[in-house]
């Protein structure tokens, strides 16, 4: 016979179901079949500001209404144990190949956006073209891993390698805030201090 359960619930929780509902049901509409996994709820704020259309998971991450391509990368200014983190960096692939890099260099405009928490910080949209210097570099460290590989082996690949974020603050363009609206000034400070250690 099955004991009984030690948990006993006891806190309403349904205006967050209700709440968490109404925004999962926005974000079926987007192609988001989970908002709160895998950075959806995020992505769900990109799509419905640029008026983008998420695509399926292999590949690119979402087109426009010309079919342009766009990859998506999100960055967290807030570490998952609560702590502000001190340097910045847009994070690729657990196993980055070539042909991710091939299909880096393809999309219509990389989107980057720095969240603290919820809130959207500051976001940014830059070429592939200002990118390429981490493309290349990639390109050579495959180049010499491939060299040292067994015959027949699975492809080499680099293991989530980073674009720094002042990098893409210097090289792309803002989009938000709107360029009138200043950045505020911890945002502003961070990329700096991003730089800053980046050099050291």
């Amino acid at each position: 016979m099955p004991e009984q359960p030690r948990l006993v619930p006891s806190g309403d929780i349904r205006p967050l179901v209700e709440m968490g509902i109404a925004l999962q049901t926005i974000a079926t509409e987007h192609n988001i079949h989970n908002v709160f996994d895998d950075s959806g709820y995020k992505e769900l704020l990109l799509l419905r500001l640029f008026n983008l259309r998420k695509l399926y998971r292999e590949g690119d991450d979402a087109e426009d209404e010309l079919q342009r391509r766009y990859e998506i990368k999100t960055v967290a200014r807030v570490s998952s144990t609560g702590e502000v983190k001190r340097s910045l960096g847009v994070t690729t692939e657990h196993t980055l190949t070539q042909a991710n890099i091939e299909r880096y260099r393809a999309v219509y405009l990389w989107i980057v956006a720095v969240f603290k928490q919820s809130e959207p910080e500051v976001i940014y949209e830059i070429t592939p073209g200002e990118l390429e210097p981490f493309f290349k570099e990639w390109e050579i460290r495959l180049a010499g891993m491939q060299a040292l590989a067994e015959p027949r082996s699975a492809p080499v690949h680099i293991n989530n390698p980073k674009i720094p974020l002042w990098h893409v603050a210097k090289r792309g363009t803002r989009v938000w805030p709107p360029g009138d609206v200043p950045l505020p000034g911890h945002v502003q400070e961070a990329l700096t201090l991003s730089k800053d250690l980046e050099a050291e």
